[in-house]
């Protein structure tokens, strides 16, 4: 089973996240337990790619994107670059965590086994102390990798609904080194850039929404991966029920 450091205290924590609206936590998993993610993560999690093209999202399955020829790629990629001058964009590669758990003849991969931990019990409730809201009913969750090249232009995570309660990523990178951009960058109304946080193994990154934000683009000579879990925090009901994967406590599922 995998578990929160029981080290960390959620009341003197969330004080921090009311008076600042985002917090870093450091090792916020059990050790072994971010060990153990990690390596899913880098071994057997198949990974997407995701841009936008204006409000339309593109997610593209791997097996798809192998498929295509080179000069349809590179026109693909080249178009993102193009609109990225000009208006916001996004490019990265991930793993769709909810609609795979809710589809039942989908493979029940091992990082599913994860996104029940963060909607079990005792993960919410230390996210609802941690918050203050104990209207919180669930975590959403997708995967994410960002390579070299990959960014997310600024944006607040607005929700029209106002479902969001807070946003979260829990990064999974190891040895990410300072020069390689990829930090998560909060801007101020001056447009400067107030904070970066540099993508820590076993840290997590909670702010309150609407947070105008940033993850700044990889360099082009960085080869690592930087991998997280990420997503937000939701007063509104989830698409199913949770539990699918009880029968298997304890042991992940096959990758297929």
């Amino acid at each position: 089973m995998i578990g929160i450091n029981p080290a960390l205290e959620p009341g003197p924590l969330a004080m921090d996240l009311a008076s600042r609206r985002r917090l870093q936590i450091r090792d916020f998993l059990v050790a072994e337990d971010a060990e153990r993610v990690h390596a899913i993560l880098e071994r057997q999690t198949p990974w997407w790619v995701a841009y936008n093209d204006g409000d339309k999202v593109e997610q593209l399955p791997p097996e798809y994107v192998a498929s295509l020829p080179e000069a349809q790629l590179n026109q693909i990629f080249l178009g993102i670059n193009e609109r990225a001058r000009k208006q916001y964009q996004f490019l990265y590669q991930f793993y769709p965590i909810v609609s795979m758990y809710f589809t039942p003849t989908a493979p029940k991969l091992p990082i599913l086994e994860f996104f029940e931990f963060l909607n079990s019990e005792p993960a919410l409730d230390f996210f609802r102390k941690l918050t203050g809201r104990p209207d919180v009913q669930w975590l959403d969750a997708q995967a994410t990798l960002y390579r070299s090249g990959h960014f997310l232009k600024s944006h607040s995570d607005l929700d029209p609904d106002n479902n969001r309660v807070a946003a979260y990523v829990l990064n999974f990178t190891k040895s990410w080194e300072r020069d390689w951009g990829g930090y998560l960058q909060f801007f101020n109304q001056r447009h400067d850039i107030e904070e970066a946080l540099r993508p820590i193994f076993n840290g997590l990154n909670i702010f309150n929404i609407p947070t105008d934000h940033s993850v700044g683009i990889v360099s082009p000579f960085a080869y690592g991966m930087r991998f997280s879990v990420t997503g937000w925090l939701r007063s509104d009901p989830p698409p199913g029920p949770f539990g699918q994967l009880a029968g298997r406590a304890g042991q992940p599922a096959e990758a297929a």
